[in-house]
């Protein structure tokens, strides 16, 4: 028989937040308005947004999208509008220090 000693983990623990309603976040809203005019880009409605403006707009979107991302703490959640709802996480520690060696 093994007698190998077997290691107990203590559970990580846990941090609320309160999630918003993915209807409320910004991050969402532009997301659903880029999708919205990358399909008036399709060949079908080019005219509506030309082709040439896209780099530009995409260049906008991402820039715009690491700034919500940069300013969003707060996590989402399929819920109605103006509501919270608490969601258990769990607690990151900070990463151990590199080894230096010589």
């Amino acid at each position: 028989m093994d007698n190998a000693p077997t290691l107990r983990t203590a559970p990580a623990p846990m941090v609320t937040y309160f999630a918003i309603s993915i209807l409320s976040s910004r991050t969402f809203w532009l997301n659903a308005v880029a999708l919205f005019v990358a399909a008036c880009s399709l060949t079908e409605v080019v005219t509506i947004v030309p082709l040439r403006f896209m780099p530009t707009y995409s260049a906008i979107v991402a820039i715009a999208n690491m700034g919500l991302r940069y300013l969003t703490v707060r996590p989402v959640a399929l819920i109605a509008p103006g509501t919270t709802m608490p969601i258990a996480v769990a607690k990151l520690s900070p990463p151990d220090p590199p080894v230096v060696g010589d």
